[in-house]
């Protein structure tokens, strides 16, 4: 009988280890920001062929992107804000920016997705850009 004991405390302890070393995580409350990346060349490299935008929402430094694309489910998909790197020189300023959209899913459904990104990083040391997103129709006046 102690080594059913011994068996079950030990069956108990290990039980307490893995629930205590699990790592919830509740996606109502945490927002996972897609990256924003300033990067000329790689700009350069990134195709838009591949997704159609079918919106466009700025609220405060949050820039959501939303697009549509073949696929399976759309879960895997992943995707990048990419910046020219470049300040074009207007009143106010203007930016290049580019969705770099990774999306390995080899199915024929067409699925819609929304992105989204902080971007104060692309105003910083400027009280008001404009942003030229490529496949979007129109600027983007970031206050």
């Amino acid at each position: 009988m102690g080594k059913l004991n011994l068996k079950n405390l030990l069956i108990l302890i290990a039980s307490v280890f893995l629930f205590i070393s699990c790592d919830e995580k509740d996606d109502a409350i945490i927002s996972e920001d897609e990256s924003v990346i300033i990067n000329n060349d790689l700009y350069k490299e990134t195709l838009t062929n591949n997704y159609t935008i079918t919106d466009v929402k700025l609220n405060e430094n949050t820039l959501t992107i939303k697009i549509s694309s073949s696929g399976c489910d759309g879960n895997s998909w992943k995707a990048l804000l990419v910046d020219a790197n470049e300040i074009l020189e207007s009143n106010p300023v203007q930016r290049n920016i580019k969705l770099s959209f990774n999306n390995k899913e080899a199915c024929l459904a067409v699925f819609e997705k929304e992105f989204t990104f902080d971007i104060s990083i692309l105003k910083k040391g400027f009280s008001e850009v404009n942003l030229n997103l490529e496949g979007w129709n129109s600027q983007i006046n970031y206050k």
